[in-house]
């Protein structure tokens, strides 16, 4: 771990000059430097030190440390396994191992040094932490919870730890305490910067009759339109609802509320505000009561004939496809596909494909040049809307299409990777939350060969 730099210091060493192979002095002259933010600087005293004592493991790891901070992860774990090789009793360095596996997305191989710190140090929070979040992403929720609990536990403040705690019970349909737990998100302060900081008194559950409640969208579009289904519950409980939304959402999500205010815009003087993601909670949703009234959303019916007229007559079976999310999201390396590979599914199927995403990547363009492409024509989620309403299937992966989809009550075929997000639980290939949804599962991390083949064989029995 980087050195604390609120914690009091040894002050750089003078000398090291008079003494060029003393590896202690330039470890401790490193320290200083990194407690003064000069990394440059910490990251040349740490190589220094390890040239004069290249096993020097606290050097080692500290340099590590460092690495990781500059996102070079790869030359991190590199020194962190050369300090275990020297030190391997030190849990600390086992968790950094773990922990930069996870950054880069190799879940499995982090169990065992993760395991290895937590019997190392049996009372150590954040490896408790680390390992559950490996077991969530290889779709062990049950055991997941376990080092959840214990690192809460161990920790009770520890914000990644309560929202992993979160997520492993929602993943297993666990909703009472799953919401509850959720709540906790707001221990993280770059989850109290979604939210509006000058909103109305947050709502409890209080009597709405004849007040007006605004609900504020926190966290992705999909997340928005899925927990939107709440707002006309809330009408009917005689709330006057506003909703606080991305500007691409408003003229499609109007209907469903009194006021639609853009993110950005400012706020109506109302009675209560409250996130959309903490109403299941604040609503009490079990597994057995998600509201599920499809659909609650609907295209404006002007632009359905634009985009009917814009496609033209069927040329065969319309199929909408979503190869890849938003690459501002932290999980879309996990959930996303490479085109070439997505459009395997469909080869000699006879399929009129229509590209649903307006973020095209740059290495999926050669192979999407053979699709219908429309995101210049896409100006918000109308639009999309408008477009998917047009199709005879959605094929997607974990991304706001999705969920826009499900909400319209169209066909739609979810592809999830192993560990998905907690919304879509474990083991089924239906949803609670859209009826009309069908999910192919990953079975092997970071492996969509299994899926696509599914994909394509239920492409051919269909036609």
């Amino acid at each position: 771990m980087l050195p604390d730099p609120d914690a009091e210091t040894v002050p750089p060493p003078v000398g090291t000059a008079e003494r060029p192979d003393d590896a202690e002095l330039h470890f401790t002259r490193g320290n200083a430097q990194l407690c003064r933010g000069a990394m440059a600087e910490a990251e040349a005293c740490f190589r220094q030190a390890l040239a004069c004592d290249p096993g020097h493991a606290l050097a080692l790891t500290n340099l590590g440390s460092l690495l990781r901070h500059q996102d070079r992860p790869e030359e991190a774990l590199a020194q962190f396994r050369q300090a275990l090789a020297r030190r391997p009793d030190l849990a600390a360095v086992h968790n950094n191992v773990g922990s930069t596996l996870l950054a880069l997305r190799r879940p499995q191989e982090a169990l065992a040094p993760l395991r290895e710190a937590v019997r190392l140090a049996p009372d150590f929070a954040e490896a408790c932490n680390n390992l559950g979040g490996a077991l969530l992403a290889l779709d062990a929720a049950p055991e997941a919870e376990i080092w959840f609990r214990r690192a809460v536990r161990l920790d009770p403040g520890h914000p990644q730890a309560r929202l992993g705690l979160a997520l492993a019970l929602l993943t297993c349909g666990r909703f009472r305490e799953g919401w509850t737990e959720y709540e906790s998100r707001w221990l993280d302060p770059a989850c109290l910067g979604t939210v509006s900081p000058s909103a109305p008194p947050l709502w409890r559950g209080e009597a709405l009759a004849g007040r007006s409640l605004l609900l504020q969208s926190e966290q992705g579009l999909g997340d928005t339109i899925q927990f939107l289904r709440y707002a006309p519950l809330l009408r009917a409980q005689g709330a006057r609802v506003v909703l606080h939304l991305p500007a691409a959402l408003q003229e499609l999500a109007a209907p469903l509320a009194d006021a639609v205010i853009p993110v950005g815009a400012p706020l109506p003087a109302c009675d209560f505000a409250c996130p959309l993601m903490s109403l299941p909670h604040r609503l009490g949703t079990e597994l057995a009561t998600i509201p599920a009234t499809i659909p609650y959303l609907q295209p404006p019916p002007a632009r359905q004939e634009a985009w009917a007229a814009r496609l033209g007559p069927h040329r065969g079976r319309r199929i909408g496809i979503v190869v890849s999310g938003s690459s501002e999201d932290a999980e879309d390396a996990g959930r996303s596909i490479p085109a070439a590979a997505f459009l395997q599914a469909f080869a000699d199927t006879g399929a009129e494909l229509h590209l649903l995403q307006t973020e095209i990547r740059a290495a999926d363009r050669p192979a999407l040049a053979r699709v219908r492409q429309h995101d210049a024509a896409i100006h918000d989620f109308a639009d999309t809307a408008a477009l998917v309403s047009l199709m005879d299937l959605v094929v997607t992966v974990d991304s706001s299409p999705a969920h826009l989809a499900g909400a319209l009550g169209a066909p739609v075929w979810i592809l999830l990777q192993l560990g998905a997000d907690f919304r879509w639980l474990r083991g089924r290939t239906d949803s609670p939350w859209y009826p009309t949804a069908r999910l192919f599962r990953q079975r092997r991390h970071d492996n969509w060969d299994g899926v696509l083949q599914e994909v394509r064989q239920e492409i051919i029995n269909h036609k």
